[in-house]
């Protein structure tokens, strides 16, 4: 009976650890939706550009900076940087951005741009697209 306790308990943890992978990279793969032939990547195969298909809610998250989204307009494109990590889009909504004690609003139809440093610290722009 101890080795059927055993072995249910070793199957019950690697089940789980299998799904807490299948759950985090799932809707990494999945998570955007491109018009056919604008995919375009980098060297390294990271995903560069494309032309958003529908809109898409981009999460960037920072340990500093705490979790930002970005609505991203459909038939515009979305830019990621050489690691994968977002960059930029046209906003299909409007959103504030938070710059200390300052908020600053950036209109739906502009262009957002992400740059998060080493430090874990979001640089957000917004401007005309």
């Amino acid at each position: 009976m101890k080795s059927f306790s055993q072995g249910f308990a070793l199957l019950t943890l690697a089940s789980g650890l299998l799904s807490i992978n299948f759950g985090i990279s799932l809707p990494a793969q999945a998570a955007i939706s491109c018009e056919p032939g604008t995919v375009n990547y980098y060297l390294n195969n990271s995903l560069a550009t494309c032309l958003l298909a529908q809109n898409v809610n981009v999460q960037v998250s920072s340990s500093v900076s705490g979790t930002s989204n970005f609505p991203c307009k459909a038939k515009s494109y979305i830019l990621f940087d050489e690691k994968g990590q977002f960059s930029s889009c046209q906003l299909s909504e409007q959103i504030q951005i938070r710059k200390g004690n300052l908020v600053e609003t950036c209109p739906a139809e502009y262009k957002v741009q992400v740059a998060v440093s080493n430090t874990g610290v979001f640089s957000i722009t917004c401007q005309p697209y």
